[in-house]
């Protein structure tokens, strides 16, 4: 069963005694406390980045990780922000209709999981989890660094808020382990990611700005997103009402599965099952605060 009510067991352990100290507001998702690894001092530091507040802690010492993981994120902010005026999506936006556009590795990484995504559960949405938003056709030439983004419509726009700030999160704690980094965490306004270590996470209710202890994630991502009146999400679907959660091994995955649960009449449902399975994913519907 990959549907649970409040607690889960999947990369999380419920956090029901653990240390209350001030959480983090910055997302849906906040950090409790600071790591149970006592014996081991953390660096931590946030930073305005992808429209919210992106923290990230590593181990004292680990200097290095901690600046290649921000700079990670600042690499996708440049990407892949239709902010961004030289960003790949913006100079997409003002290409040509069939002028092949060269990538970012990155930029073409992240829209290829868009687009397996979007085969995926065609069927369960609709058509809803589409980064051009219906307003026309594109196509990926090439691999790799030589990985060219061709639109085939004057009206083609992208834009990928639902699984770039997860993808982000991802790159960053890859890019604080390589820089040797034990241990890392990255909180991106909600979406979440711990590699290393156990880390307390609280949910946060939107509506009254009460917060809940929920579970101990360890080496996992979770995302969560409130589509109840009075939260900040905005999403057509059966379970427009939800405060939902996934959990995932990647944060990629985690953030873009909650849009797309969140518009399915049950989540029962076997294709939603398989869905899970393949992403290895647990989602948890929270109930009313």
């Amino acid at each position: 069963m990959h549907a649970c009510h409040r607690r889960h067991q999947a990369h999380c352990r419920p956090d029901r005694d653990g240390p209350q100290q001030r959480p983090d507001r910055g997302g849906r998702v906040s950090l409790l406390s600071a790591p149970h690894a006592q014996a081991v001092p953390w660096l931590r530091r946030a930073r305005p980045l992808l429209g919210t507040i992106v923290d990230i802690g590593v181990p004292a010492g680990a200097d290095q990780a901690l600046l290649a993981a921000f700079n990670a994120i600042e690499q996708v902010q440049r990407c892949m922000s239709v902010f961004e005026p030289d960003s790949d999506l913006s100079r997409s936006h003002a290409a040509a209709v069939g002028e092949p556009l060269r990538l970012h590795p990155w930029t073409a990484e992240v829209l290829r999981l868009a687009r397996e995504l979007y085969r995926q559960t065609d069927q369960m949405t609709q058509g809803r989890f589409d980064v051009a938003l219906g307003s026309g056709l594109w196509t990926l030439q090439g691999q790799g660094d030589d990985t060219c983004l061709v639109r085939q419509s004057h009206s083609t726009r992208f834009d990928l808020g639902g699984l770039a700030k997860g993808w982000a999160v991802d790159k960053a704690v890859d890019e604080a382990l390589r820089h040797g980094a034990s241990a890392v965490w990255v909180n991106a306004g909600g979406d979440l990611r711990v590699q290393g270590l156990s880390l307390p996470i609280a949910l946060r209710h939107e509506a009254d700005g009460g917060v809940q202890p929920w579970a101990e994630l360890q080496d996992g991502a979770v995302a969560t997103s409130d589509f109840r009146p009075g939260a900040r999400s905005s999403l057509s679907g059966p379970l427009r009402q939800a405060h939902l959660s996934v959990i995932a091994p990647r944060c990629a995955w985690a953030d873009a599965l909650t849009k797309i649960l969140a518009q399915q009449t049950s989540l029962d449902r076997a294709e939603v099952q398989s869905l899970l399975r393949h992403y290895q994913a647990q989602v948890c519907v929270h109930d009313q605060p």
